[in-house]
This record gives C-alpha cells, structure tokens and sequence, in this order.
C-alpha cells in the first residue's frame, strides 16, 4: 500500500508518496507561497504488516515543516543520512530540531496539516489532490 505525506487548505491539495520522500531524504517545495521542507527517517516499522511489529518491513517515516527560522528562509541537504541546512551546516533530524551547529535547539515550525496516510484514504477525500512529482 502506497503510503503519501499529505497536505491540504482551502486551495490547495497535494500529497507526496514517501517512496519518492526516501529516495532523496529532503524535499523542499512551497505551498501557498510558503517554503516548507520535509523530511525523511528511514526505521519506522509498519504496524500493519506482521503479528509482532518488531518483524514488520521498514516504511520510513517523513514530516513536513515551514522552512523558515528566525524569518530566515533555509535550504537544506540529506548526504548519507544527515540532513543539514546550507546557510549554517547545522543538523536537523526528522522531528526538525536541529541537534548540532549554530542552530542547536532550534526547533523547526511543524505544518500542521500534513499527515501521513495511506493513499486510497486520502484519495477517496481528497480526490482533487495533485501528486507531487520531483522535477528531473
């Protein structure tokens, strides 16, 4: 089962498959003209595949944040797991705290409406949702 980071408002819909969020650790887009940043953690277990969660598959987990701290829009990277921003080369994990650097302590604002889900639920509620594509 498809599994998406899905965001919504009144005008916009738009949902981003987490096997594309995997692949580069780091997507940064913007959405009613805010920057957002979202995230990737490799880990999380499904708690829907097996008996016993601890013998469940890998699904990963991702999180969507506004990109802005301190009124100060970030870039950010993912390079062998570790994501960083490119204006202090601090390091974030997938919570957006930043855990090393100049910025140690800060804490990301989270994008209170985006969520994981399945992408049949959120589809079926969300049928006008565009589905995000990385440019190539």
């Amino acid at each position: 089962m498809t599994r998406v980071l899905g965001y919504f408002s009144y005008r916009t819909a738009i949902a981003y498959p987490l096997a594309e969020i995997a692949k580069v650790g780091v997507i940064e887009d913007t959405i009613d003209r805010k920057p957002v940043v979202i995230f990737y953690a490799p880990g999380q277990l499904s708690a829907l595949d097996k008996r016993l969660i601890a013998d469940s598959k890998e699904v990963g987990s991702a999180a969507m944040f506004s990109a802005v701290v301190n009124e100060r829009q970030l870039t950010f990277d993912y390079y062998k797991g570790v994501i960083s921003d490119n204006q202090t080369r601090s390091q974030w994990d997938v919570f957006g705290r930043a855990i090393n650097g100049e910025l140690m302590g800060t804490q990301l604002r989270p994008v209170l409406r985006s969520n994981v889900h399945f992408w049949f639920a959120w589809a079926a509620f969300k049928p006008e949702t565009k589905v995000y594509e990385r440019s190539t």
